[in-house]
């Protein structure tokens, strides 16, 4: 199971949130050094073929409760 989800964050202006949009997984590398990704680009090339000012945010899944 990946361990942290991929987004891409579409800024909005003044004081609305931004959008998240998730576009891939992460997974930890065993010795936790680093990570593999798999990302939709696909996303990120609609967003930004927009004009929007986006980020990538990588996050921590959080445990079922």
């Amino acid at each position: 199971m990946p361990t942290h989800t991929i987004y891409v964050v579409e800024a909005k202006e003044g004081n609305a949130k931004s959008d998240w949009h998730k576009v891939g997984a992460a997974w930890e590398h065993g010795d936790g050094e680093g990570m593999s990704l798999a990302i939709n680009t696909l996303g990120i090339a609609y967003l930004k073929s927009n004009g929007s000012d986006t980020t990538l945010s990588v996050r921590r899944n959080k445990s079922p409760e």
